[in-house]
C-alpha cells in the first residue's frame, strides 16, 4: 500500500510539473508575440500600442515565473536527466521576465516621433532624453546574455532546446541596434546645431550618367541647422561651375589621375569617379570654396533611387510642372524621362525641384518614421547614401561602413573586391544598363565574373533626345569604363573580356590596392563578362566582399562554390 501511495503521489507530482511546464511554455510564447507587438508599434509610432503590448508582456512573463518556482520545480532540477530541462525552462522564464522589465518596458517608452521636425525643428532635448532609456536597455541585454550563457543546451529535449534558442535569438537580433542607436542618440543633438550652426552640403549623384560613387553629381543644396532647426540655405548645379577648367580645383594624386584621369578635378560631373568619398568631397570643397567660399562640416551624397526610398516615408511629392513624385516613378523620371520632356537646361533644375520637395516634407515632419529609418538603412546598405563629417566622433561611428564610402581593409577572414563603372558615353544611357556580379575564392586566389547587360533596343535608340545619345558614340552604343580593385596586396593572374583576354586600359596602385580599368563597349542589348582573378593567399572558409557602384537598379552579387581557374 505504501509503494502504490509512493507510487501515485509522485504521478500525482509529475503530472502537476508536466501541467506547470505547459503553462509556462504558453506563457512564454505568448510573451515572445507581445515582445513583436511592442517592436510593431515602436516602429509605427503608436505609444499606446506599445504600453498595453508591454503590459501584457509583464503578465506573462510574470506568470511564467510563477509556474517555474517553488520546492517542487526545485527538486525536479535535481532529478537526472529530466532536471536540466527544468532547469533550463526556470532561467528562460526569468531571463524573458527581465528583459519585460529591462528592456521591454523601457523600450515601449521610446518615441521614433522625438526624431520627428515640428515646423522645421526637433526637439533636442527630446531626443537627449532617450540616452538613459537605450543606457538601460543595453544593460537589460546584457544581463539576458548572461543568464541564458548559464544554460547548457547539450541534452535538453528538442521542445526546451527550441525555447532557449528562440529567446537566444531574439537578443541577438535586438542587441547589435542599441549601440548605435546610443552613439545616434549621442551626436544628434550636435548634428543638428545643437552647440552652434551646423553647414552641410547635400550632394545627389544621378546614376543614369555612371560614376564610381553613383553618378554624375549635377545638383546640390546647402543645408543649415541651428538647435533643431533645419532649413536650406542654398542650391547649386553644374552650370554654375566653369567646367573644363586648365588645372584641376585641388591638388590630385599620381595614383589617381593614371586611373581616372585629372577630369576628375576639372569637371564637377566626374569628381565622383574616384571611388574613396572623402576624396570626392575633397574635390567637392575646392569647387565650393572658389566659387562661395564657403565651408561645411559634413557632405551628404544621396542618388534618385534612395530618394525613391524616402518617398516611401513621405509619400508623393507634388512637383512644379504638376507631376507628382511616387516611390514608383522616381527613378524612371528623375533618370531618364525628365531628358525626355525638359531642355538641358531645365532638367537640373527639375531635379533640384525634386530633391528640395522631399528635403521639404522632411523637415515639415510629413513622414512615417519606421518606413523613414528603414529607407535610410536601406540606401545605406546600397552606398546610395553617403557621409563625411569633420566631427571625429561622427567619423568613427561610421567607419568601415558602406555609408563612409571607404574601401576597407582586408582581413583574414574577409578579401574585399572593387568593382566601379564610369560612363565614356559622355550620355545618360548608363540607365540601360544592369550588373551581375559572382566571386569565387581559394585560398590561394580571389576571381570573379562582373556581368554588364544592355537594354537599350534599336527603336528605343532611335528615338533618344540628343541630351541621352551624348557626343561621343552613337544612339545605340554604351561605352563603359570598369575598373576593377584587387585585394589589398594582391596580384593580377588573369583578366578576360568575353572569355578572352583584355588589356587594360590603365593600371595602377589605388588605395593601396592593384587597380585596372578596362573598357566595355555595348551595341544596343548586348551582355559582356568581365572575369578577373588575383593572387592573394586567404584563410579556409575567408569570405569575398564586393563594394560596387550603386547602378539604377539592385547589383545582385554571388559568390560561387570555388574557382574554375583555380
Amino acid at each position: 500500500m505504501l509503494l502504490l501511495a509512493v507510487l501515485i503521489g509522485g504521478a500525482f507530482v509529475a503530472k502537476n510539473l508536466y501541467d506547470r511546464a505547459m503553462s509556462v511554455r504558453g506563457h512564454l510564447e505568448q510573451a515572445m508575440t507581445e515582445v513583436a507587438a511592442v517592436q510593431r508599434a515602436i516602429l509605427s509610432g503608436d505609444a499606446d500600442a506599445a504600453a498595453r503590448a508591454s503590459s501584457e508582456l509583464s503578465v506573462q512573463t510574470r506568470a511564467a515565473v510563477a509556474e517555474s518556482g517553488g520546492r517542487a520545480w526545485g527538486l525536479a532540477e535535481g532529478v537526472p536527466f529530466v532536471g536540466d530541462n527544468f532547469r533550463a525552462v526556470r532561467i528562460v522564464a526569468e531571463t524573458t521576465a527581465g528583459l519585460a522589465t529591462d528592456v521591454v518596458a523601457p523600450a515601449s517608452a521610446v518615441n521614433l516621433d522625438a526624431f520627428r521636425p515640428v515646423g522645421g525643428r526637433i526637439d533636442l532635448a527630446a531626443v537627449a532624453a532617450l540616452a538613459p532609456l537605450l543606457d538601460t536597455i543595453d544593460q537589460g541585454l546584457a544581463d539576458s546574455v548572461s543568464s541564458l550563457s548559464r544554460i547548457d543546451s547539450a541534452g535538453l529535449l528538442p521542445e526546451v532546446q527550441d525555447g532557449v534558442q528562440r529567446l537566444s535569438d531574439a537578443v541577438d537580433r535586438i542587441q547589435p541596434l542599441i549601440a548605435p542607436a546610443r552613439d545616434i542618440v549621442s551626436i544628434l543633438p550636435n548634428a543638428l546645431g545643437g552647440s552652434g550652426p551646423r553647414d552641410y552640403l547635400l550632394m545627389f549623384q544621378g546614376n543614369s550618367e555612371a560614376r564610381s560613387l553613383g553618378g554624375n553629381p549635377a545638383v546640390f543644396l546647402t543645408v543649415r541647422t541651428d538647435g533643431g532647426a533645419i532649413a536650406v540655405s542654398g542650391e547649386a548645379q553644374s552650370r554654375d561651375f566653369l567646367q573644363n577648367r586648365r588645372a584641376p580645383i585641388v591638388p590630385l594624386s599620381d595614383d589617381e589621375v593614371a586611373l581616372y584621369g585629372d577630369n576628375i578635378g576639372r569637371f564637377t560631373p566626374d569628381l565622383t569617379m574616384v571611388p574613396d568619398y572623402p576624396e570626392a568631397v575633397r574635390i567637392a570643397e575646392g569647387w565650393w570654396s572658389e566659387y562661395f567660399d564657403e565651408d561645411f562640416d559634413a557632405v551628404i551624397s544621396l542618388d534618385p533611387v534612395a530618394l525613391s526610398y524616402l518617398l516611401d516615408a513621405t509619400g508623393p511629392v507634388a512637383l512644379p510642372d504638376g507631376q507628382s513624385l511616387t516611390a514608383d516613378n522616381a527613378v524612371p523620371l528623375l533618370l531618364n524621362e525628365v531628358y525626355f520632356q525638359y531642355d538641358p537646361d531645365e532638367q537640373n533644375v527639375f531635379f533640384g525641384a525634386a530633391a528640395a520637395g522631399i528635403f521639404s516634407k522632411i523637415t515639415a515632419g510629413q513622414f512615417a518614421p519606421d518606413r523613414f529609418v528603414t529607407a535610410l538603412d536601406h540606401a545605406a546598405s546600397e552606398g546610395r547614401l553617403l557621409y563625411w563629417s569633420r566631427d571625429p566622433q561622427e567619423t568613427t561611428l561610421i567607419s568601415g561602413s558602406r555609408m563612409a564610402g571607404v574601401l576597407p581593409a582586408d582581413t583574414d577572414d574577409t578579401s574585399v573586391v572593387g568593382v566601379f563603372v564610369n560612363d565614356n558615353t559622355g550620355s545618360k544611357k548608363s540607365y540601360y544598363l544592369d550588373m551581375t556580379i559572382q566571386t569565387c575564392r581559394t585560398p590561394e586566389a580571389v576571381g570573379g565574373d562582373v556581368t554588364l547587360t544592355s537594354s537599350l533596343t534599336a527603336e528605343e535608340a532611335a528615338r533618344l533626345p540628343g541630351h541621352i545619345v551624348g557626343v561621343n558614340y552613337p544612339a545605340g552604343e554604351i561605352s563603359s569604363y570598369v575598373v576593377i580593385y584587387g585585394p589589398q596586396g594582391s596580384s593580377l593572374q588573369s583578366l578576360t573580356l568575353d572569355g578572352q583576354p583584355v588589356d587594360a586600359v590603365s593600371t595602377g596602385e589605388h588605395l593601396g590596392r592593384p587597380a585596372y580599368k578596362v573598357e566595355i563597349l555595348h551595341d544596343f542589348t548586348a551582355s559582356h563578362v568581365l572575369s578577373f582573378s588575383f593572387a592573394a593567399a586567404g584563410a579556409p572558409g575567408a569570405s569575398v566582399d564586393v563594394w560596387h557602384t550603386p547602378m539604377t537598379r539592385e547589383t545582385p552579387v554571388s559568390t560561387a562554390e570555388g574557382c574554375a581557374n583555380g
